[in-house]
């Protein structure tokens, strides 16, 4: 584990310092190794006459198919892995959608900034729960109300983690898995464990959560309980993140006119692949096969890269 002294020296190291020949114990693991990808191009085979449109988020289920955020119009479109066209649905207007992430329970989680709430549907569009109070912004201690939520992560137990928000708003809330209220916390400022728009959320195979500290362009680590355990700095703007059950740190960078996604190893904290001259790029997920699919508001897009052997 790692806390975030540590990792704020590390990322503090001088490009002479990081130059030097420095001889590593013989017991010390090996570096973790550079990684290319790839973008396919045409991957997805919509419906004729159907395009990508502004995408907002992206996951995948317990099958493999992927799940699409569409915003305007509202829809998700749902492709199997081969990106064949599967289905699409939507609930009617549902205003200002933001992130989407399925569960480990085949649940699917949307955020609407707009209404202030998060949604739980079955994977099919069958709405089972709503988060929040419709239409009332919530200040960072309401119970009832939350402000711009923009993303959600849900534990092994069920429990309902939402970054809220993009807004006035500057904290993480928790529920319980039936949508009680538990906890919240996080303060405005530029402290650790401060934030300044929470736009992203996940958490990883040991139950911390990594926060997508947009505004103060940081990661934040936190336990269940709202305790600061770290901070990951590698001059992104962090938006969306995913991170896989090895590991690996999956970051999304929405920067205009620019964005980038990167690929960073959380043991070492080396980042193993970036590219730039994405536009928008959002929120993003990672299949099985370890490909990365991105969403791009602006650049109305779902791209897709595979890693290279």
């Amino acid at each position: 584990m790692f806390d975030a002294i540590t990792l704020t020296r590390r990322f503090a190291i001088s490009a002479s310092l990081a130059a030097a020949c420095v001889i590593a114990p013989a017991h010390a693991s090996p570096a973790p190794r550079a990684r290319v990808y790839e973008q396919v191009a045409n991957w997805a085979q919509l419906p004729q006459g159907t395009t990508w449109q502004d995408m907002m988020a992206v996951d995948i289920d317990s099958n493999g198919d992927i799940y699409a955020l569409q915003r305007t119009p509202f829809k998700v479109i749902v492709l199997n892995p081969k990106g064949k066209f599967l289905r699409s649905w939507n609930t009617g207007d549902l205003p200002g959608v933001h992130g989407l992430r399925v569960d480990r329970f085949d649940n699917v989680w949307i955020t609407s900034r707009a209404l202030h709430q998060v949604f739980k549907f079955t994977r099919d569009g069958k709405l089972l729960m709503e988060l929040g109070t419709k239409g009332v912004a919530g200040d960072n201690d309401s119970k009832v109300a939350l402000n711009g939520p923009a993303d959600v992560a849900v534990g092994p137990n069920g429990d309902i983690f939402v970054a809220d928000g993009e807004s006035t708003n500057t904290r993480i809330v928790r529920f319980s898995k039936d949508g009680t209220f538990v906890k919240s916390w996080g303060t405005k400022g530029t402290e650790p464990g401060q934030l300044m728009v929470p736009h992203s959320i996940a958490m990883d195979s040991k139950g911390r959560l990594l926060v997508a500290n947009r505004g103060n362009k940081r990661i934040e680590i936190f336990d269940q309980q709202g305790a600061v355990l770290g901070q990951i700095k590698n001059d992104i703007t962090p938006y969306g993140l995913f991170i896989t059950r090895d590991g690996t740190l999956y970051v999304a960078d929405g920067t205009k006119p620019v964005g980038s996604m990167s690929v960073i190893d959380m043991k070492s904290e080396k980042t193993l692949f970036h590219v730039s001259g994405l536009t928008g790029s959002h929120m993003l997920t990672v299949d099985r096969k370890g490909s990365i699919y991105v969403a791009e508001v602006s650049g109305k897009s779902l791209r897709k890269f595979v890693r290279k052997k």
